[in-house]
């Protein structure tokens, strides 16, 4: 077969899904270029399919397993760095003293840039761990019937790390109550007394077979 770079393509984001790969290790910049790359390693050739889908999951493992390396690293010198700066700053009180005009400590642009960039890995974190419980309380006043669609709909909101994990999921709810009302009706989850009323129904409407 011809290994083409939407077969490629198509072969990484399955991949990708089924080993949990995120795009935060693997970015779609990467998987773009790396697309380009493979495709030209095999560019004219006739190769068995799964001799190409063997050696483009050991790329991809082996990239996202260096990519951890690399945050794992990014990590220690981050904090090893800003450990370091504080120290400093302390040290800078030390010698200043009370004196009344102190210059205020510059944290070098390239430490600043990484505390910055680590900051922001940590604050991307904590959104998702939050949106989480946020929908976790919110399905409970949703109709189970709707959880997938609720679902889908609950990433289109804007989690805040400084609102109450139950106000935000009230949000949610409510907006997708206003939207979906006309369409679907009431989102509550059903009373034990409407889902035996359901049972009954369905009941009703099957016809006694004769014997």
């Amino acid at each position: 077969m011809e290994v083409t770079k939407e077969m490629v393509a198509e072969s990484i984001s399955n991949y990708c899904a089924e080993r949990k790969y995120g795009t935060e290790t693997l970015t779609d910049g990467f998987k773009e270029k790396f697309s380009n790359s493979f495709v030209k390693k095999y560019e004219g050739q006739d190769v068995e399919e799964q001799s190409v889908l063997t050696d483009l999951h050991f790329y991809l493992d082996t990239a996202f397993n260096a990519s951890l390396d690399i945050n794992k690293e990014l990590t220690s010198q981050f904090t090893t760095k800003e450990t370091d700066y504080k120290n400093q700053i302390a040290e800078l009180n030390k010698k200043l003293g009370k004196k009344p005009k102190q210059e205020p400590f510059e944290i070098p642009k390239e430490l600043q840039d990484q505390i910055d960039e680590l900051k922001a890995y940590k604050n991307e974190e904590s959104k998702k761990t939050k949106f989480k419980s946020i929908v976790d309380i919110a399905k409970k006043k949703v109709r189970s019937d709707l959880h997938n669609s609720f679902e889908k709909y609950a990433k289109t909101y804007s989690v805040s790390l400084d609102k109450d994990d139950v106000e935000q999921a009230d949000d949610i709810v409510k907006s997708f109550q206003e939207i979906f009302k006309d369409s679907i009706g009431d989102i509550r989850p059903f009373t034990p007394k409407q889902i035996q009323q359901q049972d009954d129904d369905i009941i009703s409407d099957v016809k006694p077979v004769e014997l």
